[in-house]
This record gives structure tokens, sequence and C-alpha cells, in this order.
């Protein structure tokens, strides 16, 4: 409700849409980095959601990254203990007309080498809309960039450029 309100939507044109939530978990692990071992690159590539929205635990260990779009260079994480990080998935970015980007997010290695010896861990929310939901450009935010689409055809097509279009 808060983004609509932002938005200068109804904030409750979402409410049925959210009424028990589609989410998905995921468990991303990284492992220590071994002493003497080379290591170049981060722990994970750059890559936007495909999610309404992600919620994110901070993590302990230090690595996030977000594009910033007007540099085009990576900037770092770095949350206050406790606190929880939302991104802006590629159905916000949709719905939005642009106007809230999906987030270019990357894990890299921690600047501090002592955290080398530690794993990461991760466990991120991701929010969608149920499969038969309609995904078009809210109300207001101008001439729509999208046509409107059921929600399951987006995210496959989105999808099948990592896992292939079976």
């Amino acid at each position: 409700q808060s983004i609509l309100r932002y938005l200068k939507v109804d904030p409750h044109l979402y409410n049925g849409k959210l009424t028990k939530t589609n989410v998905g978990f995921r468990l991303n692990y990284y492992p220590l980095i071994p002493e003497g071992k080379a290591f170049e690159g981060g722990r994970m590539l750059g890559h936007e959601d495909v999610d309404l929205f992600t919620i994110l635990p901070a993590s302990d260990i230090e690595g996030l990254q977000a594009l910033h779009r007007g540099s085009m260079k990576w900037a770092r994480v770095n949350p206050p203990a406790a606190s929880i990080i939302i991104n802006t998935g590629d159905y916000m970015q949709r719905i939005t007309n642009d106007r809230l980007p999906s987030t270019t997010h990357r894990v890299s290695k921690p600047q501090n080498s002592a955290l080398y010896q530690k794993p990461r861990i991760s466990f991120p929310m991701a929010v969608y809309v149920w499969e038969d939901e309609i995904l078009e450009v809210l109300p207001g935010l101008g001439t729509p960039k999208y046509p409107p689409v059921r929600a399951e055809e987006f995210h496959t097509t989105i999808t099948s450029k990592y896992y292939g279009d079976d």
C-alpha cells in the first residue's frame, strides 16, 4: 500500500491480488573463500528478480551490491544489523511503467578478507501475484509501455532466458 500511495495510485488496488500472497523462499549459501586461493569476481552475478519485490534480511557477511543506474557503477549495500532490504522486481517494473525499475544486484566477495573464512547465507522471500492475475500498468502512470499480460506468461518468458523454453 505504501508503494501505491507513493505512486499516487489507490493504495488498496492490490489488496485482493495479494491476499494469501504467492511467495517463494530461497536459501542462498555462499561457501567460504579458501585461504591462499585466488578469487576473482563475485559470488553471484548481477541479475534482477522476476517478482513484485523481494524481502531480504540483512546478512552478517557483507557483499551485496546494487547497480546505480545513473553512474552504472556498483554500490555496496551496507544496511544496519537486523534490518530488512527490499528490492523491486520485474513485475513491479512492468506495472509501474518503469517508474520503479527492477533492482539489479549481485553478491561480491567481502571487502574485509577476514570474512573470507565465513560462509555467507541469505534467505530472501520473493513476493508474486498469482499465476492468473493480469500484470498491467497502474492507472495514472502515463501511456503504458507494456500491454497487459497474464502473470504466468510473463514469468515464464522472463525465466526462460535462464532455464530454457521447456
